[in-house]
């Protein structure tokens, strides 16, 4: 969970960028390659969360008080969507207009969005759920209410369950296996071509696999977060996605979580702590049952 918020501050500040220079045509290849020097911090006091850091929470918060998923996620759009993000080099605001226009809907219709904000929130599944079956149900019913497409719903899941499997520390081989077979990505990218040809793209068809592509070339966490935005393209949520992957695999390294945790306001820091007591008494009560 935090570690896709720690993949979303540190992608921020790439993001809006990338998006234009893919809409001029330009690709900025020293720029991205930069952020693989270990010298370029990964968060600053100016790292700042967008809607893949407020939806992260918003599921989170949904599991862990027990409620639906869509009157957490409408909960959030209409909170944040209203106000304005004051960042220089940014879009203007945390959400897309279409999630704003769902979040605001009086109607109980579900979004057909295929983009990729559905994968980019699901960590709190598949860390605050105890099996894959169930991990993967979830997921589908977190993804329905804005992204009731297949497309997001098969990005989800499968993200979802990339995360669950390194939580188990499955080797990498049977994750790329288990992501190939089931879900039929094709995970064959190459890291320099990626940095030397992507563009922007939202959708999940094309971002869910980069991101467990560059997971799966990482050599720990903040070499995949850095690895994530060196691709380009929707930098945030693309680390995001690595992120949480990621932090299953690897864990987060404490100086990285303790920054993280001071530059996200503390209303949100709150739920965010209480989805990890959550998880901590879920791993407890499991092993005193295999225990029994």
């Amino acid at each position: 969970m935090l570690g896709g918020i720690i993949g979303d501050l540190a992608g921020t500040r790439y993001e809006y960028q990338e998006f234009l220079d893919s809409r001029n045509g330009v690709i900025n290849v020293n720029r991205r390659r930069s952020i693989l020097n270990s010298s370029t911090k990964l968060l600053t006091d100016e790292s700042f969360i967008s809607d893949d850091s407020l939806l992260t929470i918003a599921i989170a918060e949904a599991i862990i008080y027990n409620r639906d998923y869509k009157e957490a996620l409408k909960k959030y759009g209409k909170k944040y969507g209203s106000k304005p993000v004051e960042r220089e080099g940014f879009f203007k605001n945390a959400f897309s207009p279409s999630f704003i226009k769902w979040a605001n809907s009086e109607t109980n219709e579900n979004g057909t969005s295929q983009g990729n904000g559905a994968a980019m929130r699901i960590s709190p599944v598949a860390f605050l759920f105890g099996d894959l079956e169930t991990v993967e149900k979830e997921a589908k019913k977190a993804t329905i209410p804005s992204h009731n497409s297949e497309q997001a719903i098969k990005g989800a899941k499968c993200l979802a369950e990339t995360i669950f499997l390194a939580r188990k520390k499955e080797s990498k081989d049977k994750i790329e296996k288990y992501v190939t077979e089931k879900y039929g990505y094709d995970l064959d990218y190459n890291l320099e071509e990626l940095q030397e040809n992507n563009i922007f793209n939202g959708t999940s068809k094309v971002t869910v696999p980069q991101a467990i592509f560059i997971f799966l070339q990482s050599n720990d966490f903040e070499d995949s977060i850095r690895k994530a935005i060196s691709i380009g393209g929707d930098t945030d949520t693309i680390a995001c996605m690595v992120g949480g992957i990621s932090e299953a695999y690897y864990g987060i390294p404490r100086k990285l979580r303790n920054k993280a945790l001071e530059l996200i306001p503390e209303d949100l820091r709150h739920i965010i702590i209480k989805a990890y007591e959550k998880k901590k008494l879920m791993t407890k009560n499991k092993e005193e049952q295999e225990r029994n």
